[in-house]
């Protein structure tokens, strides 16, 4: 049974939503916030303690990322300047409608449409931080913000609307496939007036709104979040008031999408086995490989240390390509176990991959939790040391505010609760897809066991990895 609440039926809600220029009012104030960070990071304090652009990228902004997607999806790219900036380089406006607009509008090669770039992206991305350390480097970090920036208004004047957020932004696949957890989404109400419209505004657009700008068609039967930037668009655009945004259960998409995808599966292994796997693999052999690769490569100065960083490189891919292997290996199994002849391993291993979806994201959270509770009173320190030279940022303070929010113990406690709460979940969303796949119980419950054992060890390397760090 599929719980559901439609949130338009709320006069404010549906007020609010109404709105031309709502997301503007969001956009605006984030992207003040990110130009301060940048001006900080640029001309600021190189302490990383200090650093009010640092302390608010990898902090505030890391947290408000991941706890967004968690609760409404794409909530982040609803705010996010560089995709915003695409939107006003192609629209010539902050928010209102206007006749023409710039950039070629190319479309983009079909043979690109899907999430391998992304993929690679995104392993590229967390590797900066890995290995380079840019979480604890101003410098790198903006470096970063401007490459992003060009990057996005690059593409955006390439190709049409956001193929930049939909296709190549490093945090796409992150954010895309953490988002079918949320309890929330916007979706057509009757499938018969879609079918029935012959403008398609909500895709299209008309006189006075765009349209979906990350290309998707609600009137097609959109049955994922993972593109969606809740940007209500199409609630604006359609003419016959038949798109609304609703609650429903946590993780609905990861059972109840029309068509298992590859990419998106192999997308959802990787998520869960860069914060389980690899993060005990780090742990247990990083010191040995460095040692192995410290006589054959030339030493440096971190962070361009050659040893160190071809050993994590090393432990970063031998560890999503073990998890791949594994889950095929259990996407065999569970193959076996269900007595089938007609589904072959690899539409199991499609089918069952966005199972680990709900582990990975709960890992992550509980990642950002520690961080955060750990560093709490920098956030307190960075922001009065901004204050003092606004907007430069050049002063460091004479002392450093010490406050925990959790002692190590409590906060590994926590975390253990966490990765807990996303092992159920995982477990439960591999049940409900065996229950898809298989329509016979006993079949089902077959095919899930492996599936399950999978989970489990994730779950396992996940607490070893706690563990080990403790």
């Amino acid at each position: 049974m599929k719980f559901s609440s439609d949130l338009m039926r709320v006069g404010l809600i549906r007020r609010l939503v109404r709105l031309h220029f709502l997301q503007f009012l969001f956009i605006l104030p984030v992207t003040a916030a990110v130009v301060l960070a940048s001006v900080s990071m640029i001309y600021g304090i190189r302490h990383p303690g200090f650093n009010f652009g640092l302390v608010f990228t990898w902090v505030v902004w890391w947290g408000l990322l991941i706890g967004l997607f968690a609760v409404v999806g794409r909530g982040w790219c609803f705010m996010c300047p560089f995709g915003a900036v695409v939107d006003w380089l192609q629209r010539r406006s902050l928010w209102w409608k206007t006749k023409w607009g710039l950039g070629f509008n190319f479309k983009y090669p079909r043979r690109l449409q899907n999430l391998w770039l992304a993929i690679a992206l995104f392993i590229g991305f967390i590797f900066l931080d890995a290995g380079y350390g840019i979480s604890n480097n101003p410098a790198l970090t903006a470096g970063l913000v401007v490459v992003l920036l060009l990057w996005a208004m690059w593409v955006g004047l390439l190709y049409e609307r956001r193929t930049f957020c939909r296709y190549q932004c490093p945090l796409t696949v992150f954010i895309g496939m953490s988002s079918m957890v949320a309890p929330f989404e916007i979706r057509r109400k009757d499938a018969e007036v879609c079918q029935q419209c012959q403008t398609k505004d909500c895709y299209r657009g008309n006189e006075h709104f765009y349209g979906c700008p990350t290309l998707e068609f609600q009137g097609g039967g959109m049955d994922s979040n993972r593109d969606c930037i809740l940007c209500t668009e199409c609630i604006k655009a359609c003419p016959k008031d038949n798109v609304t945004m609703r609650l429903r259960m946590w993780g609905h998409d990861l059972w109840a999408r029309r068509k298992a995808r590859l990419d998106e599966s192999v997308a959802a292994i990787v998520l869960a086995a860069i914060v389980t796997m690899v993060s005990l693999v780090l742990v247990l052999f990083l010191p040995t490989m460095y040692h192995l690769l410290h006589p054959i490569l030339p030493a440096g100065t971190p962070p361009n240390d050659w040893p160190r960083l071809v050993s994590i490189a090393i432990i970063y891919l031998g560890g999503i390509a073990v998890a791949l292997l594994l889950f095929y290996g259990f996407s065999y199994l569970s193959r076996l176990f269900s007595g089938t002849k007609d589904v072959k391993t690899r539409e199991i291993f499609a089918h069952f991959g966005y199972a680990v979806v709900p582990l990975g994201v709960m890992k992550f959270l509980s990642d950002i939790l520690d961080h955060i509770f750990r560093t709490w009173g920098a956030i307190v320190d960075v922001t009065r040391a901004l204050v003092r030279d606004f907007p430069l940022n050049r002063l460091m303070l004479e002392g450093v505010t010490v406050k925990q929010l959790m002692s190590a113990e409590q906060t590994y406690l926590l975390q253990i609760v966490m990765i807990g709460i996303g092992f159920g979940f995982s477990l439960y969303v591999a049940f409900k897809l065996a229950g898809r796949l298989f329509p016979e119980r006993a079949t089902a419950f077959r095919a899930f066991l492996p599936i399950g054992a999978f989970i489990f060890i994730l779950t396992m390397a996940a607490v070893w990895a706690l563990s080990a760090a403790l």
